[in-house]
């Protein structure tokens, strides 16, 4: 947000939750995709369910300031949350080493960065913790390019293009292949 308020980038394209407090500094356009946090663990762990993490001391890894951590502090009141200030692999990395028992992240980021393991290396709970829109942003004195997204947003919303491409990037590894 900083680099588009001081006019540095026109448009955010990133997985950005639009919350209210967001809102207030920049424009978001409609959702191009639904997500959510989701509670992970690693393979053959006692921890069977999303359930199963809020007994008391469970160690849970989170992003420091994502959507994840607040909803991992609401979830699990009990549990010893982890907060990593980085990237989602350092959660991966973080319940594979044992450093922590379950992560909390965007069930998307989940499932790309899990294919940097062996497949079934971790249990991706089938549960939500949340479900929030992810949508582009631009400055409010843009609103011709926010007009423009959003109709480009529905375009290709409309021929499939959208579904596509998130199902090629997103909802699968298949990109790897080609890349």
């Amino acid at each position: 947000i900083p680099a588009l308020l001081s006019g540095k980038a026109d448009l955010l394209v990133a997985d950005m939750t639009p919350t209210l407090a967001r809102g207030m500094k920049v424009a978001f356009t409609k959702p191009y995709m639904y997500t959510g946090s989701t509670v992970f663990t690693k393979a053959g762990t006692a921890f069977k369910s999303t359930e199963d993490c809020k007994a008391k001391g469970t160690k849970i890894a989170v992003l420091l300031g994502a959507t994840g951590e607040k909803e991992a502090k609401a979830a699990f009141p009990d549990a010893d949350i982890k907060s990593y200030k980085g990237g989602g692999p350092l959660l991966l990395d973080a319940v594979n080493n044992g450093q922590a028992d379950c992560g909390v992240n965007d069930v998307s980021a989940v499932k790309g960065q899990s294919t940097a393991y062996p497949a079934g290396s971790f249990i991706i709970m089938p549960d939500m913790l949340s479900k929030e829109p992810l949508a582009f942003a631009t400055r409010y004195d843009e609103q011709d390019l926010l007009t423009w997204m959003n109709l480009f947003l529905d375009q290709v919303s409309l021929d499939g293009r959208l579904q596509k491409n998130l199902d090629y990037w997103v909802n699968s590894d298949a990109w790897k292949k080609d890349h």
